[in-house]
């Protein structure tokens, strides 16, 4: 078996890398040439981390060892600093498929908080497709913004306008929209006149009562129709020996997931 590391297994200089302590705990940091990082009493020089493979352990002869990875989505996103709340994995998986995003699309999104539901629609639509995020608050702008350079890199397919949805698109038949803002209803005229005919709206709401006024909004319409809502439950399973059972805790509520098609005009 050879002992080369495969070039994709490689951590670089400027990598985003979670270290996965003995107990489980993931820490999100940055890979710097010249630095070091600091978890608890453990002192690790990024020099001795920058060419490793994946998957290592680390901080030998320290008080404590690591395994050392880049982070997945799913593993991302909880790490994130955040001025909002952002939609965790769980529902971003639902959203992709529900809608049915695809490379070469063009899709709008209303609301981007902190960009972590826009970091997976960048990447569905690929360098072939279009992302356009409208954004009401500059300050979501900007952090969205900076955690897309820091953990995607360059995203040539990606624009972000700071502008109240409510106001309308300057895109027209696009193929899909996402909405995550508190009053989905009020944006409703405007995601009707943005889709192409059979484009797909996913709609985004923490409460029952938000989720029922954009059914009724889409019940009520004469462009949209189709309407369907859900919740998504996430239940982990603690493994060890001959204790199975389910977590303690689970990812029970978060959102709820309408969606609706745009009817041929």
């Amino acid at each position: 078996m050879s002992s080369l590391i495969s070039p994709a297994s490689c951590l670089l200089d400027g990598e985003t890398v979670i270290l996965v302590d003995r107990r489980g705990r993931r820490h999100l940091k940055r890979l710097r040439c010249g630095h070091r990082l600091t978890i608890r009493a453990s002192v690790l020089a990024c020099d001795q981390l920058i060419g490793r493979a994946e998957g290592s352990l680390v901080g030998i002869g320290e008080d404590e060892q690591f395994v050392i990875l880049r982070p997945s989505y799913a593993e991302l996103i909880p790490l994130l600093e955040r001025p909002a709340e952002p939609i965790f994995a769980k529902d971003v998986g639902l959203i992709l498929t529900r809608g049915d995003i695809r490379p070469g699309q063009t899709v709008l999104e209303i609301g981007v908080g902190c960009g972590a539901l826009t970091m997976a629609l960048a990447r569905a639509v690929g360098a072939s497709g279009r992302l356009v995020s409208y954004e009401i608050r500059e300050d979501f702008a900007a952090e969205a913004t900076a955690n897309l350079r820091a953990h995607e890199g360059d995203t040539p397919q990606w624009t972000i306008k700071i502008r109240d949805a409510r106001e309308g698109f300057d895109e027209t038949d696009v193929d899909r929209i996402i909405v995550d803002v508190p009053d989905a209803v009020s944006v409703t005229p405007r995601v009707e006149e943005a889709l192409r005919d059979g484009g797909i709206v996913v709609v985004y709401t923490p409460t029952v009562l938000q989720m029922k006024a954009f059914h009724d909004a889409v019940q009520a319409s004469s462009a949209l129709g189709l309407a369907e809502s859900f919740e998504v439950l996430e239940r982990s399973w603690h493994i060890e020996g001959q204790s199975v059972r389910p977590d303690h805790r689970m990812v029970a509520h978060t959102g709820f997931l309408t969606t609706a098609r745009r009817l041929a005009r």
